[in-house]
């Protein structure tokens, strides 16, 4: 029975030793909370030591990617990429169509690897815009077309074939109505060259444009323009 009872005894007072106090609870609690301040402050003391490691950097432009900075009276130059058309997918040289051209003949604005695997042939155009500078009613050329390059554009505006012009790298959106009459602007495959009525099945080429170009100055205190976006408005006019 002594026995019994000493283990007994020493049973009870294990589990006595086992079940913390009110005391020693509240003590643990204190020291798990001091434990989780410290860790966070040296979280934070690592993340200050990370940041001021890490090297100073300065933005970049990509060569050929960086605006332009045009003065009042600048010329803007336009240039003319190939044309292209979602139903034919295949890439068109924009002068294989009767297109005014510019003096001397169109050059090409850039020759690399890169642009010819693309499809892409970007070239001078004959068209001159000057910062700002309104022209209005302005000629470019007038061409009279034969039966071969008629039926070659007739080819053409009926594959839905459209014109990609750029200005400092920047495509130009096209400019028309839509399904209410207003005017909407989109910003995807250029403009189309011409378009064929449905009624008739008769195709007729864009020939006249407006162009409207979109322009910021970046540092008011210096005399300099940016281009930020251009739109071509296409029509058919009978002369």
């Amino acid at each position: 029975k002594v026995v019994l009872q000493q283990a007994t005894a020493t049973a009870d007072n294990q589990k006595k030793k086992e079940t913390p106090s009110k005391k020693d609870t509240q003590g643990l609690i204190r020291y798990i909370r001091r434990r989780q301040v410290t860790m966070t402050s040296k979280r934070k003391s690592n993340m200050l030591s990370l940041l001021a490691l890490l090297p100073t950097t300065s933005a970049f432009y990509v060569p050929g990617v960086r605006p332009l900075t045009f003065s009042e009276g600048d010329e803007v130059p336009l240039k003319v990429n190939s044309m292209t058309s979602i139903k034919t997918q295949l890439p068109k040289d924009y002068y294989r169509l009767p297109f005014c051209q510019p003096s001397g003949g169109p050059k090409m604005a850039s020759e690399n690897l890169g642009e010819f695997l693309t499809g892409n042939k970007i070239q001078s155009s004959p068209y001159t815009l000057n910062m700002l500078r309104d022209k209005y009613c302005q000629v470019l050329c007038q061409v009279i077309p034969d039966e071969t390059e008629a039926e070659l554009l007739t080819y053409h505006i009926n594959n839905g074939y459209h014109n990609n012009w750029i200005i400092d790298n920047l495509p130009s959106a096209s400019l028309g109505l839509n399904d209410s009459g207003q005017k909407q602007k989109h910003y995807a495959g250029g403009f189309p060259i011409g378009f064929t009525d449905t009624s008739t099945e008769e195709a007729y080429v864009y020939n006249h444009v407006n162009i409207v170009v979109d322009f910021h100055q970046y540092n008011p205190s210096q005399d300099g323009f940016r281009i930020v976006s251009f739109a071509v408005e296409p029509m058919s006019v009978e002369h």
